[in-house]
């Protein structure tokens, strides 16, 4: 690295252009400002802001992570909300229309429309084939026409298929 070091407006900009800032790039930030300063890391500095920054794009990368490991038809507006947040923070500006929050805000958003996740206790025990048929009808006017394999509305189905096939035998 050379001994030239960003100064603070231009690090946030290159972040909210959506630069990432790892670990190995605020030590080298801070090797440079201490042998610059001849004495330790600035209080507010340009390496200060890089770790705070770092932990901010880290804390959304781990809010990602835990989201991606949940069903997409268990997203909720909360989580939309809460990565909304995350992300706004990590880059130094509001999420846009194509980033990953608004893309989890679509899900979150159809997902009401379709009612889910179910709300313990507001449904009935079994899956009818009536149940099964409303989902389908929703999911395809979302979908433009079309059922997502696997979708919600599939599985629906099949709950409904196993619980007739159980009456008949």
């Amino acid at each position: 690295m050379s001994s030239e070091i960003p100064d603070i407006p231009e690090l946030k900009r290159a972040v909210e252009s959506g630069q990432r800032i790892d670990p190995g790039d605020v030590s080298a930030l801070a090797q440079t400002e201490s042998e610059l300063s001849g004495g330790g890391p600035i209080r507010g500095g340009t390496a200060a802001t890089a770790q705070c920054l770092a932990m901010k794009q880290m804390n959304f990368d781990a809010k990602l992570e835990a989201l991606s490991r949940k069903p997409q038809s268990h997203i909720t507006q909360d989580d939309a909300r809460e990565l909304h947040a995350a992300e706004g923070r990590a880059f130094n500006k509001p999420p846009g229309p194509g980033s990953v929050s608004a893309q989890v805000q679509s899900i979150a958003d159809r997902n009401e429309a379709l009612g889910v996740p179910a709300v313990p206790g507001e449904a009935p025990v079994y899956i009818t084939k009536d149940d099964a048929r409303e989902a389908q009808h929703a999911e395809s006017t979302i979908y433009g026409g079309q059922n997502p394999r696997g979708g919600i509305a599939a599985q629906m189905q099949s709950a409904a298929d196993k619980i007739e096939h159980a009456y008949q035998d």
